[in-house]
């Protein structure tokens, strides 16, 4: 593909604010859950099971990658969309109806979890049919940073909508944010991509589903880039399972607890932009191996502190390493992998890193218990930081 100056009419750009809107959508929502799971029980216990029912799609990547693969993008991003303003719709309409139960909500999150795993798959698929393949790496810059704008800002959005229209009127907010999303997916070009010649039974379903496995196996740069994350997140997952904690222990002034919650964001868009710019002059090996050992460190100082100020810095330079890492990790799958394999090295890419972290969050909290928070924040430090030795297995042309 030729290289095209980037504009506010380019594919791209519609792709990055039909995936705002969308992302936007799902930074109200997840304000509202919890909100509206306590008006209907008045338990907690409820509103975990209601979120771990959508989060516990993401179990099941892998399994969608041979759809991804076998389907067009753009018509994967259309039913995605639809699937989750429909979702957002029906929910709205039974808040208003007062018909609303526990069991209703978590079949809702469910299926909006597998919309969004659908989306994310799609999406990622997306990016190559858009761009050159130099651009890559800028338009996964900008998807990271307009991601990490979506959950700064939208917290403040979520709490504007539900202070002027309350919890049942914010859901057709929500509704009219996905409607959009659907609309600007419509104006995305119409690109045929290969698919497979082969006609869809359980037998082939399975060969290609190892077919992505091995793929990755076999593909260097990318089995590595999964293990560091696979590690890396890990222990940094003992970071955000008990950062809140940990900070609720230094002080107790909510508005300082929210300033380091917030440096975490910001300090992700920095850390986007850093690395966009770090490629020229800097290997992607080179970047990975600093961002990671940085990161890990500043996990261990937040573990170390007891200056609020200090574990809001720290927090910014974690989360601006980061910041660093997502994009170039995204670009090295679609570079490394022939455009059949996107879906399904994607999908499978992602479950492989986020496999151990309901693990990670059990181990965080068990430790914490024997050796104390601020320990196990800094043992949960320490692993991010060995993570970043696997970056020297990574080939040298990287």
């Amino acid at each position: 593909m030729t290289v095209q100056k980037i504009t506010l009419t380019h594919p791209l750009s519609r792709l990055m604010m039909s995936t705002t809107m969308a992302s936007m959508a799902g930074q109200v929502y997840s304000i509202l859950l919890p909100l509206l799971v306590l008006e209907v029980t008045s338990s907690t216990i409820a509103v975990t099971i209601a979120i771990a029912a959508e989060r516990a799609t993401m179990l099941l990547q892998p399994l969608i990658g041979p759809f991804l693969d076998r389907t067009n993008w753009k018509h994967v991003l259309l039913i995605a969309d639809l699937a989750r303003f429909l979702c957002f719709l029906l929910l709205s309409v039974f808040a208003l109806t007062n018909q609303i139960s526990l069991l209703l909500v978590c079949i809702i999150s469910i299926c909006i979890g597998f919309a969004g795993q659908f989306y994310q798959g799609a999406q990622f698929t997306a990016i190559p049919y858009l761009v050159a393949d130099r651009q890559l790496h800028y338009a996964n810059s900008l998807e990271s940073a307009l991601f990490q704008i979506t959950i700064v800002i939208g917290p403040s959005i979520g709490s504007v909508v539900l202070l002027f229209f309350g919890i049942h009127y914010s859901l057709v907010a929500v509704s009219g944010l996905s409607l959009f999303a659907v609309w600007l997916v419509l104006l995305l070009p119409y690109k045929q991509q290969t698919t497979s010649s082969k006609t869809f039974s359980i037998s082939n379903y399975i060969h290609e589903l190892k077919e992505g496995f091995i793929f990755i196996y076999q593909q260097k740069e990318i089995w590595y880039t999964n293990l560091i994350l696979l590690i890396s997140n890990f222990g940094i997952q003992f970071l955000i399972v008990l950062l809140v904690i940990y900070v609720n222990q230094l002080t107790k002034d909510p508005l300082l607890l929210g300033i380091v919650l917030s440096s975490g964001g910001i300090g992700a868009i920095l850390g986007t932009s850093l690395g966009f710019f770090a490629d020229r002059f800097f290997t992607y090996k080179q970047i990975l191996f600093a961002a990671k050992v940085i990161g890990g460190l500043s996990i261990i100082c937040i573990g170390l502190t007891e200056t609020i100020w200090l574990a809001a810095c720290f927090n910014m330079v974690g989360t601006a390493a980061a910041g660093a890492v997502n994009p170039i990790i995204k670009t090295i799958r679609q570079r490394y992998t022939p455009r059949h394999l996107l879906g399904r090295v994607q999908s499978t890419s992602r479950f492989i890193t986020f496999t151990l972290l309901p693990v990670a969050s059990v181990c965080a909290g068990l430790l914490s218990e024997w050796i104390g928070i601020g320990a196990t924040i800094v043992v949960g430090g320490c692993i991010a930081s060995i993570s970043g030795l696997l970056v020297w297995q990574l080939p040298q042309k990287l």
